[in-house]
């Protein structure tokens, strides 16, 4: 079973469905995303880098910028050791600021060997990515649209009771025919023309 959409659904996306997906799409931990990074500015190159959200902060200019969880730290989710007393807060103080100097010194030295390869960036800009939404999502941002206005419906039979959502029109005359059609692959045709 397909769970989520792919590269390759994206891609059929023209430039103002993707900015309307984007503009949509309400980013959250562990959200799989597709950022779109400039490799060589001189040719305006972009490559495509598909990253899991580890974390997300809001800047004061109201960006959202997306951290790739493959770049975040083992500990991120520790809780502070409590029983540490002032003293020994004000030694560690102190030792931080050190090693934060020579980090700064080290960081500034002259290396002849220096590389200009593309080094995967940590954190991306909302704006420059696009989700590659599971079912879910896409069923929530077609409720946040309003789906029962568009030719859209599943109705799931379970025992002696029938659940329907969407318009009264049944998934058999929409794709009639031998089509297996994926749940997925049927809630992205429908986000599609939602956007």
């Amino acid at each position: 079973m397909k769970l989520r959409i792919t590269d390759k659904d994206l891609a059929e996306l023209t430039v103002e469905q993707k900015q309307n997906l984007c503009d949509l799409w309400m980013p959250q931990a562990y959200d799989v995303a597709v950022a779109s990074v400039c490799v060589d500015a001189a040719e305006e190159k972009y490559n495509q880098i598909t990253f899991v959200i580890g974390g997300l902060n809001i800047s004061k200019r109201n960006d959202i910028i997306l951290y790739d969880m493959k770049f975040l730290p083992d500990n991120i989710f520790t809780m502070p050791d409590e029983n540490n007393s002032e003293s020994d807060a004000d030694t560690d103080t102190e030792h931080h600021d050190d090693s934060l100097n020579d980090d700064f010194a080290e960081d500034f030295s002259i290396d002849e060997d220096f590389s200009f390869e593309l080094q995967r960036p940590e954190s991306f800009n909302k704006e420059d990515c696009l989700p590659l939404l599971d079912i879910g999502q896409m069923i929530d941002i077609l409720e946040r649209k309003n789906f029962g206005d568009c030719d859209f419906s599943l109705s799931v039979a379970f025992d002696d009771k029938t659940f329907d959502m969407g318009k009264v029109s049944s998934l058999s005359e929409m794709y009639s025919g031998d089509n297996n059609c994926e749940l997925c692959d049927i809630l992205w045709h429908s986000l599609k023309a939602v956007l």
